[in-house]
């Protein structure tokens, strides 16, 4: 891309033309904007369609001022793709007249107090990096399972317990298994998984599978995704049926939604290391798979009392996972299971091929074996209170302009 914008700080940073990723910001108590980042700020959406920068558009002014996207999502494509042009012509225009229209619209993004950009009726969580997989598995003492190379393996999960960045992080409780037998107790062993969220744009018939070939259709873009996880709480209640309460507690979305056409030049193919043949509705000759370097951050309670800044516990890259976002949606609905707009499936945790860019604790630590060392000298096998984490996603390329995912910040509060 050639064309720069007139926004200080947008070319040259993640958050330039290219990206142009949504969110939803909270400016006042249940009053709601759609907006979209470019550099340090953000467009108001709401404010623009407000001064009449979308009226040739013909969209409902209602669509602005939603507390998640589904409205916007629901648009036909060839609609969304007109605001994007409009977005871009606007931010890069030398008109001197749209441009102080424009400029009356934006806020600054560090101030803003972001939403989840997404209310999904249905959230499906996967577990598709071979490399998680295989480790977990052998924390546990356990051979991969037979069907892991044959399908994506998933559960649903709920909806009602999404939340967005710098939302608190309740300790949850449940049933944990002891030498005494089960005891109801908060969990002793929190933990996070690194993902990345797809996002569904358009509703499919029920018993009308989706196939590999019309992932494009159906996804608006991705998301950053922290599925919290229970580690003593899993390891008691899923045999036989899988996580219940050691997932469902939370499940926390990104600020940005970017979309599928800011990621172009970072789709690749997938990593062939450990694939088997497929079944042919999950073959596909697309490059679904995404370069995306992602990274784990954790910061204790006395290491901000002391300003220390927050400690880099992994860095992995979404390429390295197994099973890409068609594949799993075509699994998601091979049984006729429909989809609808807004809805969320996560890609299961992002490890990498080495112990330091796992996606997740019971991994880097060997299931609590392997102390991680902080910078204030504390320990941790776990999360304790008062722990923040915080996830980053950024595509960069030699050549092309970075592709910013922003990060996803979650404070451990106690259990009520």
């Amino acid at each position: 891309m050639t064309a720069g914008s007139w926004v200080p700080d947008a070319d040259g940073s993640g958050f330039s033309l290219a990206n142009l990723p949504y969110g939803v910001a909270e400016l006042a108590t249940n009053e709601f904007h759609v907006c979209v980042a470019i550099g340090n700020h953000a467009l108001d959406l709401a404010a623009a369609a407000a001064k009449g920068l979308f009226d040739t558009l013909d969209i409902p002014l209602t669509v602005w001022r939603q507390a998640a996207l589904n409205a916007f999502l629901g648009l036909s494509a060839e609609k969304r793709r007109a605001v994007r042009e409009r977005i871009r012509s606007l931010l890069s225009t030398p008109d001197p007249r749209k441009r102080a229209a424009v400029e009356a619209c934006l806020l600054d993004r560090s101030a803003l107090r972001m939403t989840s950009p997404i209310a999904p009726g249905d959230f499906v969580d996967f577990y598709s990096s071979y490399h998680h997989a295989v480790r977990t598995m052998q924390l546990m003492r356990a051979e991969l399972n037979a069907n892991w190379t044959s399908m994506p393996v998933g559960y649903h999960s709920r909806t009602g317990t999404i939340v967005g960045t710098d939302q608190p992080i309740f300790r949850p409780k449940g049933q944990i298994l002891t030498p005494d037998g089960p005891i109801y107790a908060p969990t002793r062993a929190l933990d996070i998984e690194l993902e990345i969220g797809f996002v569904i744009c358009r509703a499919s018939k029920r018993g009308q599978p989706i196939s590999v070939s019309e992932f494009g259709d159906y996804v608006f873009g991705l998301v950053l995704l922290n599925d919290w996880s229970a580690r003593d709480l899993q390891r008691f209640e899923s045999a036989p049926l899988g996580p219940f309460l050691a997932k469902s507690f939370c499940t926390q979305a990104g600020s940005w939604v970017v979309p599928l056409e800011a990621l172009t030049e970072y789709r690749v193919e997938k990593n062939p290391e450990h694939q088997q043949p497929t079944l042919g509705y999950l073959r596909h000759g697309e490059k679904w798979s995404f370069d995306i370097s992602l990274e784990i951050s954790i910061s204790s309670t006395a290491m901000r009392e002391r300003e220390l800044p927050p400690q880099r516990v992994s860095q992995t890259n979404f390429r390295d996972m197994y099973w890409d976002g068609a594949q799993q949606l075509a699994h998601l609905t091979g049984n006729g299971a429909s989809v609808r707009v807004g809805d969320l499936y996560g890609s299961g945790t992002v490890s990498g091929p080495t112990e330091d860019s796992a996606g997740c604790l019971v991994e880097l630590t060997q299931g609590g074996v392997k102390k991680i060392v902080l910078s204030d000298g504390s320990t941790r096998d776990y999360l304790q209170d008062g722990d923040r984490v915080e996830l980053r996603g950024v595509c960069e390329k030699a050549g092309h302009p970075a592709i910013d995912f922003g990060s996803l910040a979650g404070t451990v509060h106690p259990a009520l």
